[in-house]
């Protein structure tokens, strides 16, 4: 087996989608719809070498966390929440050498009644879809494309 080499080995879960709901108090709601693909290396290899799946980080895990990262810490920016989701897996799992987080945001608008927007009805818009490439390496520093 010297004579294998890898030379990627990241895996993930592809296109989570969340709708984040932000009670801004009273009856005014704000929303942000992401997709989110989270893709993870780690320093093991013994999942390809040996079929010993131990070390891995189920692409449901994945899944969970994003939507419980949404919970805890809240939805800003598709960069920050990227950021987060990072930091979350490389202090999480001493196994994982690199996070690389994908975040698309579409965009809402309130619905207009009677000339005055709604406190929390939407209406999604293709206006602009904000989006952003998240990486990171156990000690580096994260970079945002």
């Amino acid at each position: 087996m010297a004579d294998i080499e890898f030379t990627n080995t990241e895996y993930g879960k592809n296109y989570v989608r969340l709708l984040h709901i932000r009670r801004l108090g009273g009856k005014r709601h704000d929303i942000r719809e992401l997709e989110v693909s989270p893709s993870l290396t780690l320093a093991s290899k013994k999942d390809y070498l040996l079929g010993d799946n131990s070390d891995i980080i189920a692409t449901d895990t994945q899944k969970n966390t994003v939507y419980a990262l949404a919970k805890t810490k809240g939805v800003t920016t598709p960069e920050r929440f990227g950021l987060d989701l990072c930091a979350h897996f490389l202090s999480s799992f001493s196994h994982v050498t690199k996070a690389k987080v994908s975040v698309t945001m579409a965009p809402w608008r309130r619905i207009n009644v009677d000339g005055k927007d709604h406190a929390h009805a939407f209406i999604m818009t293709q206006d602009a879809v904000r989006f952003c490439h998240v990486e990171q390496a156990r000690n580096g520093t994260p970079v945002v494309h």
